[in-house]
């Protein structure tokens, strides 16, 4: 009687089988992505399915102990085949064994040459820690008296044991210095990153840490970056990584692409180290799936990272050559050269700060029209004090080629900054915006003032030949002074600017210093001033014969004019 239930029991299976469907379209939308095509090392638990361990979490929190375990299996063979009916186990270092409960999720079948992940889960009321040292497939007959086990398969999970949230990897080889490259075998071995850039902006959202990371494809095939965080550990605190990228990311073969997580930890908060982590999921049922993370490496960060040991690193820049730009970088494209011409500090008319004016050369090197790329520029000072620049209200829109383009940014900085060591980084504000991602950076300072006859407003020289001035005492209160100038203007280069450029501001002084009048005039536009005599009047109660001529270079900022003092005559 016992043998004709079992030959029922069987044909039941075998028929169930023959008709066993493709993985159905809700399993598919909760099963993780895979990326691996070939066949996973592992072990053997029938003649054509294989097994490999992916992850396995043991945390211990207040409220027990969770283990969750993902396992790869792959069809060997050429026909569509059952997941073997086996039990899933977790064993202990001290062995004891925990019966796994299949998440509903699990497929049932694997069509040839497929590799699928399927989770298993428990939940134990213990309290204690303890350590995992197998995962183990047993065969159990539960129709034979006694019941027989027979272990089928026992793979080794301790070196890959992760511990929650607080875990360090016990494995050396997942523990990387800053700059090594790694893979993350457990989704790709195609796709290499490499930690490359850890800088420290200021958001709405609080201040935050943006780490950069470069990905490249070193397979033949087309390769999809998979999901993975990045996380920021201090002595004290784990903080939580968002990759800022949204969508899709695919890599052709050989390609290369940064990629970036924002970790909310700001300039007071020391972030030792980070951890790369995986998402991975254990559905309940329809309405519960249980999402957690694996540590899959840790990258020790240096320890001279602050702004004095970061400036003696940096080159220091040479005069209008050529920025050298991060090749890969989506906000200038490589047929625009740029080049910075000058540094310049002016003071503003009302006190209180000073502005820092950089005059930025874009040149159109192709044979085609191209955009004016919009990147951001921001000043950082010896003490690590960062001012973001602000860009200039620009009109043109176009590069004309082999035609240059200059534009300047100004920073307002303290009236304390002497500009004496400076850096300049040049940023990519609108690939992840808000954040910004450096392209560029180098060491800088402000030039001197120039002594030479001409007067210096890059791209023009202005030379004054000589100036005079009457003074007529008027009926009233107010006199009369004319001011005469002779002045030769003549471009440095042959470049273009728009109707926002800096201003040249004259003004006449007394010997005290009390300004009689002043006039600002523009290099561009239709009243812009021209090579020649130039006459103007002012009207003042000030009776003085003994005057000076002072040149400005004027700007307008947020917050007011600022004023850079070329020359005095007198």
């Amino acid at each position: 009687m016992k043998m004709m239930w079992k030959q029922t029991i069987m044909t039941f299976i075998l028929l169930v089988s023959l008709f066993i469907p493709t993985v159905p379209l809700h399993v598919m939308a909760i099963e993780p992505e895979l990326s691996i095509s070939s066949a996973p090392e592992g072990y053997h638990l029938t003649s054509s399915i294989k097994a490999a361990v992916k992850s396995v979490l043991n945390e211990q929190t207040a409220e027990g102990a969770t283990i969750i375990a993902v396992v790869r299996l792959y069809n060997e063979g050429s026909k569509l085949t059952r997941v073997p009916d086996l039990e899933a186990r977790a064993r202990t270092t001290e062995g004891i064994e925990y019966n796994l409960r299949s998440s509903v999720a699990n497929v049932i079948a694997i069509q040839p040459k497929e590799t699928v992940e399927l989770s298993y889960m428990v939940a134990l009321d213990r309290k204690d820690s303890f350590s995992l040292s197998e995962l183990v497939w047993v065969d159990v007959d539960e129709y034979a008296s006694p019941k027989q086990e027979k272990t089928i398969a026992a793979i080794p999970v301790s070196s890959i044991e992760w511990r929650g949230r607080d875990a360090i990897s016990s494995d050396p080889a997942a523990i990387k210095s800053w700059g090594d490259p790694f893979t993350i075998s457990v989704l790709s071995t195609s796709l290499e990153y490499k930690a490359v850039r850890l800088t420290e902006q200021n958001t709405l959202q609080g201040p935050m840490t943006i780490v950069e990371l470069l990905a490249a494809n070193k397979s033949d095939l087309k390769e999809t970056i998979p999901d993975f965080r990045v996380d920021g550990k201090s002595n004290k605190k784990l903080y939580t990584g968002k990759r800022l990228e949204q969508g899709t990311i695919t890599l052709e073969p050989g390609e290369q692409r940064y990629i970036h997580y924002a970790i909310p930890a700001g300039d007071k908060v020391k972030l030792n180290s980070l951890s790369v982590l995986t998402p991975e999921a254990y559905t309940v049922d329809e309405k519960t799936i249980i999402r957690y993370s694996i540590g899959q490496l840790t990258i020790n960060l240096p320890d001279d990272r602050n702004a004095v040991q970061l400036m003696d690193q940096l080159e220091p820049y040479v005069w209008n050559n050529r920025i050298k730009l991060d090749p890969l970088n989506k906000v200038i494209p490589s047929e625009v050269a740029v080049s910075m011409s000058s540094l310049q500090m002016h003071t503003s008319t009302a006190g209180g700060f000073k502005v820092a004016v950089a005059k930025f050369k874009l040149q159109n090197l192709s044979d085609r029209p191209m955009p004016v790329p919009r990147f951001q520029a921001e000043l950082m000072s010896a003490n690590g004090n960062k001012y973001t620049g602000t860009r200039q209200t620009t009109i043109v829109e176009t590069l004309i080629p082999n035609v240059s383009y200059v534009i300047y940014y100004s920073f307002v900085l303290p009236s304390t900054e002497s500009g004496g060591q400076l850096a300049m980084e040049i940023e990519d504000g609108e690939s992840i915006t808000p954040y910004k991602i450096p392209i560029a950076m180098f060491k800088t300072q402000v030039q001197l003032q120039n002594t030479d006859t001409a007067l210096l407003f890059y791209p023009f020289n202005v030379k004054i030949n000589n100036w005079a001035v009457d003074v007529f005492m008027g009926i009233a209160k107010d006199n009369t002074y004319r001011l005469k100038v002779d002045l030769d203007i003549s471009l440095q280069e042959e470049v273009v600017v728009d109707q926002s450029f800096p201003k040249m501001k004259m003004e006449l002084v007394d010997s005290q210093g009390k300004v009689i009048g002043s006039k600002t005039l523009a290099f561009t536009g239709e009243n812009r001033f021209v090579s020649g005599m130039q006459t103007f009047n002012f009207n003042s109660e000030i009776w003085e014969f003994s005057r000076s001529l002072r040149i400005y270079e004027t700007i307008d900022t947020s917050y007011g004019e600022a004023e850079r003092l070329i020359a005095t005559f007198k």
